[in-house]
């Protein structure tokens, strides 16, 4: 298995199969490189003068709901040698598992979807399963996407943040957008959990009050009639990120950890 995982991770990377921006179980990639690509990506917008919407998406049980038949005509759009799209195929036809709670163990129950999360394949071929939605975006100098494992994170720049609004849901609703992905794959965004951030320190003249000025205007966000909740701040990858790029939230964090531990060593003295 260790081989074949392997095998395939080195011809993707060889043969640049796999998105660009996917930055999870690949070699020579990290949460870091994934945290400081998306500043990067929003100070370059701030010095065009822009604003910046970030979709971050959450897939509901993302491992437990690959279609295996969708898998295998990924694995075959990404050119992954037929040997070992064959060992997949057959690793992942045909499974039976039982429920055992108490004395009680049911009748075998098939698996018809699913990857096995935490098994050697389970990431790389996760990867291939969810590149689609990595490829959504078009202008690639005003939209792009973040991918780490099951996190997805879509962004936008532009003059306002009704302008962005409008290029989040078209990118979502689209006919080859984030909506119809989720359909093909099985892969149910989660609303509740998913989240916008408009980030921006520019502001504008308060209305009400002369002489005072207040944040840019930030519309709703719908994904399918849903509204989408705005943050001002989001725990991305461990590391707290504020719609100003202020770092405080995150210091402060850090420094209630770190007092946390701290207090733990002491005990042990």
């Amino acid at each position: 298995m260790a081989i074949v995982v392997e095998n395939i991770s080195r011809l993707a990377e060889l043969h640049q199969l796999l998105p660009w921006n996917h930055f999870s179980g690949r070699p020579g990639r990290s949460t870091t490189n994934t945290v400081h690509y998306l500043v990067q990506w929003i100070k370059e917008a701030w010095r065009k003068g822009k604003v910046v919407s970030i979709l971050f998406l959450d897939v509901e049980g993302a491992f437990s709901n690959v279609v295996i038949e969708q898998l295998i005509h990924n694995l075959r759009k990404q050119r992954i040698p037929s040997t070992y799209i064959k060992f997949i195929k057959q690793l992942l036809t045909g499974r039976q598992t039982r429920l055992k709670f108490d004395n009680f163990i049911s009748e075998s129950i098939a698996i018809l979807n699913r990857i096995g999360q935490g098994d050697p394949l389970s990431m790389i071929l996760y990867i291939l399963y969810n590149a689609d939605l990595l490829e959504i975006t078009g202008d690639k100098e005003k939209e792009d996407a973040l991918g780490f494992v099951d996190n997805t994170a879509l962004m936008v720049i532009g003059d306002s943040f009704q302008e962005m609004t409008a290029r989040l849901e078209e990118l979502m609703s689209k006919e080859d957008g984030g909506v119809q992905w989720s359909v093909d794959h099985n892969s149910r965004f989660e609303t509740s959990k998913s989240v916008v951030l408009h980030a921006s320190r520019r502001t504008q003249q308060d209305p009400k009050t002369d002489g005072s000025r207040i944040l840019l205007d930030r519309p709703k966000h719908i994904i399918e009639g849903q509204v989408i909740q705005e943050v001002k701040s989001i725990k991305y990858l461990g590391v707290q990120i504020n719609n100003q790029l202020r770092w405080n939230e995150q210091a402060q964090r850090v420094s209630a950890n770190t007092t946390k531990w701290l207090l733990q060593y002491r005990m042990l003295e």
